[in-house]
């Protein structure tokens, strides 16, 4: 049985614990720390459809026990450092249990030699304890790799999203009254320095005044200390109209916003990973980021589905919202290209890496069912009816 340990129950954990459920059936179950946290304050609103326990209520004993009494178990471990790593860790030793764990990116953090030292070496010593590694993306493989880690006992596993069945390109690249309205851009997080929310408001501010009209309008959702700050800069460029902060939005909020937007702005002064990157792709949307954001360097392909900018770099991420707002052909390029790339990362793809890491890791699990062995042709293959259409509405555009 696998055995999935995760912090707390997100909607893209729940995505993977879904899949993994699915793919396994009563061959896996999740233990998940605690049932929600201030930091992200969302409300589930459905029931978990899958095995799981909380260990802020059933206790570790618990944990320990069913592992003993599991021949088969296999346990993914979510992080390195997290609340859960010594205890999870010792309990796996003792019982010779496999333990895959599963990181994002590292913070870039100043470290002394020495502190710089003493984390290669334990890193170096996990990794002879546990059977491998699951990074987020190649971007954290090749920095586990930089630190010491065999790339043999690394693997590319990222965060995993649903895919919605439906999606569309942008409106305005389809629909000519659409096209004379305002870019509507998004960003989503918390409402902390760490997120540079003040340069995508610097950077909308910049391009409306050079456009001497509103070019493009920016919703940022989500809440947090600097809150104040942002509506006070935005007053201060006189650009307040062209700025909203709804709050907190729930998941489906948030997914409907996205579709109601043209792009996503992430100008991160580090993101180690960015699953928001991922949310906005699966709906056909194009990402502005930094290149501190490890999920869209890594979904970065060259296609138009991800633009790339310095970090604090106003200049450059107003160029990238003046074009995306003057090019209705760019912005449903980048569209299509991004829900390409969604696509050939459907959650059903985690089932196939996994079976994939046992199989080379001679890991004896129980057969698992068939009609999630192989990945779906819509699942792998690019949406080529509507790039088609795309391009034929687009070649006529501005």
């Amino acid at each position: 049985m696998i055995h999935l340990i995760i912090r707390l129950p997100l909607p893209y954990q729940q995505t993977l614990c879904q899949t993994l459920s699915d793919a396994y059936g009563g061959a896996f179950v999740a233990w998940i720390a605690e049932r929600n946290s201030e930091e992200f304050p969302y409300r589930s609103s459905t029931e978990l459809q899958f095995a799981h326990h909380y260990l802020s209520e059933v206790g570790y004993w618990k944990l320990y026990q069913e592992l003993r009494a599991d021949p088969e178990a296999v346990v993914i471990l979510g992080g390195w450092s997290s609340p859960m790593t010594n205890k999870t860790l010792l309990m796996t030793t003792l019982l010779r249990v496999p333990v895959f764990v599963w990181a994002d990116h590292p913070h870039p953090r100043k470290r002394s030699w020495g502190a710089a030292r003493s984390r290669k070496l334990y890193l170096r010593f996990l990794a002879r304890v546990v059977a491998g590694f699951l990074a987020c993306g190649e971007p954290t493989v090749e920095h586990l790799a930089s630190l010491g880690i065999e790339r043999s006992r690394i693997t590319n596993f990222p965060y995993w999203v649903e895919l919605p069945l439906e999606w569309s390109v942008p409106r305005r690249c389809v629909d000519d009254e659409m096209a004379r309205q305002p870019l509507r851009l998004l960003a989503i997080g918390r409402l902390v320095p760490v997120k540079q929310f003040a340069v995508a408001i610097e950077a909308v501010a910049l391009a409306n005044r050079r456009a001497s009209s509103t070019l493009a309008t920016l919703v940022i959702a989500g809440d947090g200390p600097e809150r104040k700050s942002l509506e006070k800069l935005a007053s201060s460029l006189k650009c307040e109209s062209s700025i909203q902060f709804p709050g907190w939005l729930e998941p489906e909020d948030v997914c409907r916003t996205l579709r109601e937007s043209d792009a996503l702005i992430v100008p991160s002064e580090f993101e180690p990973f960015g699953v928001v990157v991922l949310e906005s792709m699966a709906q056909g949307r194009t990402v502005l980021a930094s290149q501190q954001v490890i999920a869209a360097l890594d979904r970065d392909l060259g296609t138009g589905a991800v633009l790339l900018h310095l970090v604090g770099d106003v200049e450059a991420l107003a160029n990238q919202v003046s074009q995306l707002a003057t090019d209705s052909v760019k912005l449903a390029k980048g569209s299509v290209a991004a829900r390409a790339t969604a696509e050939s990362w459907a959650p059903e793809r985690a089932a196939a890496i996994l079976d994939e890491i046992l199989s080379r890791r001679h890991i004896r699990m129980s057969p698992r069912s068939d009609q999630s062995n192989v990945l779906t042709s819509r699942s792998i293959e690019d949406p080529t009816e509507q790039r088609i259409e795309v391009n034929a509405v687009a070649s006529g555009g501005r």
